[in-house]
């Protein structure tokens, strides 16, 4: 069987604590900074269960926007660049006879 030994640098590239990178650390901390901007704000005026329900959800959703990745983009840019619509990018093909290339656009 061959054996092949792979570094823990490459295993966990990019990652500073608890498995999350720098970026998604910073995510936390500005979710906890709303919530905690939530309560000091909304205490005296809304019951502590519907107050803490409201918080949860809204830093649920500041987390959830930063931290989750889908193709190496966070889900805000995911969302962001679904609401742009197509994109529609011209491609270039080699010729079969020529070696210069042929630019095509797509309709």
């Amino acid at each position: 069987m061959i054996k092949v030994r792979i570094t823990k640098n490459i295993i966990r590239k990019g990652e500073i604590g608890f498995g999350l990178s720098l970026s998604q650390i910073i995510i936390g901390i500005c979710a906890l900074a709303v919530g905690i901007g939530m309560y000091l704000l909304l205490k005296d005026k809304l019951s502590m269960n519907l107050l803490m329900s409201i918080i949860f959800i809204t830093m649920a959703a500041f987390v959830f926007l930063g931290i989750i990745r889908i193709d190496g983009m966070s889900l805000g840019a995911v969302l962001l660049s679904s609401f742009k619509g197509v994109d529609k990018r011209p491609y270039c093909i080699e010729g079969v006879w020529k070696n210069e290339p042929v630019r095509k656009e797509k309709k």
